[in-house]
């Protein structure tokens, strides 16, 4: 087998690796008629929406009296917490957006941590209002089921988003690796074809350097 002939079958092979690879890319769809880069950007915007309106609702609704700030009086902690939920929740949905439109992995991780701490708050309050709801919280039948109702609902929706959010993210990396295996490719053909120029032999079989050293050895005794 000449240097060409199996510089060839390297080639060949990683090109079938890299045609696999391509095969058993997830699918990129999300509800059946959006992509998952679509669907991320559509949750970027729908949270950063609601919960702007959210945190304006309780600035100026008249229906909650917590008193503090909204109320022209010192900050309670109420106020503190719902700021910083706010704050995060608004920070994390701009990466999530940025990360979507120029496509960077890396900024959906904070969208996914924060959410996840978020479904994990949920759901230790399900669990409290399954086990405590008519007992300790003094729930009557209807709202008990429509408190476990709205929380369950919330809660699935959340997750559905955070599956749609990871599965663009892999798919990002996945995308990112086989972009860098046809470079790769090219580097290793032209360092394979520097290497049999500058030293031939190295690249030829034990047959023809047995050869070799035959002609050699036959122009010696000459």
């Amino acid at each position: 087998m000449s240097a060409g002939e199996l510089v060839s079958l390297l080639q060949g092979i990683l090109q079938s690796r890299h045609c696999c690879k391509m095969e058993s890319s997830p699918a990129n769809s999300c509800c059946f008629c959006l992509t998952l880069r679509t669907g991320t950007i559509l949750i970027g915007v729908g949270n950063y929406t609601l919960y702007l309106c959210l945190f304006t609702w309780y600035l100026t609704s008249s229906s909650i009296d917590t008193g503090g700030l909204r109320d022209g009086l010192d900050i309670t902690s109420l106020d503190i917490s719902i700021f910083s939920i706010f704050c995060i929740q608004i920070l994390v949905n701009i990466l999530l957006l940025v990360g979507a439109v120029k496509r960077i992995p890396s900024h959906t991780i904070p969208w996914l941590c924060a959410n996840a701490v978020s479904m994990m708050i949920a759901m230790v309050f399900i669990g409290i209002t399954i086990l405590f709801g008519t007992t300790k919280l003094n729930l009557n039948y209807s709202e008990y089921v429509t408190s476990l109702t709205i929380m369950g609902m919330v809660t699935d929706i959340n997750l559905f988003c955070w599956i749609v959010v990871f599965t663009f993210r892999n798919n990002l990396i996945m995308e990112a690796q086989i972009e860098r295996i046809p470079s790769e490719m090219e580097c290793s053909a032209a360092n394979n074809q520097q290497t049999t120029s500058s030293h031939p032999r190295l690249y030829q079989t034990p047959l023809h350097l047995h050869i070799m050293r035959l002609k050699d050895t036959k122009k010696a005794s000459l």
